[in-house]
């Protein structure tokens, strides 16, 4: 019987915590935007191969120097002196002189720091979305007080997934080619729609007061975010109660 009492009382506690509220329609904007890890890549990399078994007689720069399109960059055994074909970093060298280098092995890499984009991997219904244009807002962990604009250049596949390339301009020197970025890319926006909270729907319908009575009708849903979603139909005026069930916790 006690079981029973405790039951009850936990019962009614719950029910009592939970308080019914109405809200009425609201105009204003609302900006559908799909979301996404980014990271940083240069367009201009340029990794030193060669075709056969050889080793290196010198190196004519090291890591970190920044050179030209054009400039020396190492001798081989054979004598041949290979020249950098872009301009950027020497970011790695990952073999010392004589030492013996395999065919098609990286000797050295050169990238273009400046000549940057952001790429991301999306879901299909995200990638379904995309089109080249769309506006793009990127943050990154250290700058969250400051955003940066970007524009969706490509969306690709690649081997199962489904890449959007983003364009930007602005980013300060010091954010490099493998950092990651917090990308917000804007799929639809309209300035005035009619608004309810997303809370307020449930299973496509919403429960609206009317005359003293409550009502449920289905709802036609347009643009959303994670706040707030767009009404397309039924028609419903700024008068209208939509009841909502918010839960309050026990003091």
């Amino acid at each position: 019987m006690f079981k029973y009492v405790i039951s009850f009382f936990l019962l009614f506690s719950f029910i009592s915590c939970q308080k019914k509220q109405s809200i009425k329609p609201t105009f204003g904007p609302v900006v559908e935007s799909v979301y996404a890890i980014g990271s940083v890549k240069s367009h201009d990399i340029y990794n030193l191969k060669v075709g056969v078994l050889t080793s290196v007689r010198k190196f004519y720069v090291k890591e970190g120097d920044l050179v030209k399109e054009g400039d020396r960059l190492l001798t081989l055994d054979s004598g041949v002196t290979l020249k950098s074909l872009i301009s950027g970093v020497v970011t790695t060298i990952p073999v010392n002189v004589g030492e013996t280098v395999s065919a098609q092995q990286t000797i050295l890499s050169v990238v273009n720091l400046e000549k940057v984009y952001l790429e991301a991997s999306l879901e299909q219904n995200g990638a379904l979305k995309m089109k080249q244009g769309q506006k793009v807002l990127i943050s990154f962990e250290s700058f969250r007080s400051q955003t940066f604009s970007g524009v969706v250049q490509n969306i690709i596949p690649r081997e199962g997934e489904f890449v959007v390339q983003v364009t930007v301009s602005d980013l300060p020197e010091n954010i490099l080619p493998g950092m990651n970025a917090d990308l917000s890319i804007e799929i639809n926006k309209k300035d005035k729609a009619l608004l309810v909270p997303v809370g307020a729907i449930s299973n496509g319908s919403l429960t609206l007061l009317r005359n003293g009575k409550k009502e449920k009708v289905k709802v036609e849903i347009g643009i959303s975010d994670s706040e707030f979603a767009e009404i397309l139909s039924p028609e419903l005026s700024a008068e209208d109660e939509i009841l909502m069930l918010t839960q309050k916790n026990p003091k």
